[in-house]
């Protein structure tokens, strides 16, 4: 199949490493933010911290906070890779490949660990909006579970059984040919 026969394999290709590049930039800058937070930005924030009559653990939390943001894009980063092995394998012609069942295996399990992960973030942030007192009073805690996710999850499963009978089916067929 070639990309100028579809187009909208085209697009998924460029909007994919353009989603990539930006996923990669955000871990770095999560990296540089986490590296600064412990380094140079320590004594304000425990400066501030204490002026709010908080707790030294809430510091600690907010590391605890952004290594966990940088594991949930980290995740987001692998399913976007897995996403894009499943649009080359379709480029080739060969979509149904017993590689992609995998791959779509891997994907829901990445979206549950992603949403346990925002289990774990928002119940945190909240913990750090409590204790921080005064200096928590800008956070805003929004998280949840969302019907829309949880039907991702279940498609990715049921497409990567899809895709597996598929390979099975195909690999019967050569067989008999």
């Amino acid at each position: 199949m070639s990309l100028t026969k579809d187009p909208l394999l085209s697009v998924a290709k460029v909007v994919l490493a353009l989603c990539i590049v930006l996923f990669i930039f955000l871990m770095a800058m999560m990296l540089i933010g986490i590296g600064a937070l412990l380094t140079v930005g320590r004594p304000e924030v425990m400066a501030e911290l204490a002026d709010a009559d908080s707790p030294a653990s809430v510091y600690w939390a907010v590391i605890g906070v952004l290594v966990l943001v940088e594991v949930l894009l980290a995740a987001i980063l692998k399913f976007l890779l897995e996403l894009r092995g499943i649009v080359k394998s379709v480029e080739r012609g060969d979509p149904f490949e017993p590689a992609n069942a995998d791959r779509l295996s891997r994907m829901g399990w990445l979206t549950v660990g992603g949403y346990a992960v925002a289990v774990v973030l928002g119940a945190a942030v909240a913990w750090i909006k409590s204790a921080a007192g005064e200096a928590g009073k800008d956070i805003n805690v929004d998280f949840g579970l969302d019907g829309g996710g949880i039907l991702l999850i279940l498609v990715l499963f049921i497409l990567a059984r899809v895709f597996r009978q598929g390979a099975a089916m195909r690999a019967d067929l050569e067989g008999t040919v």
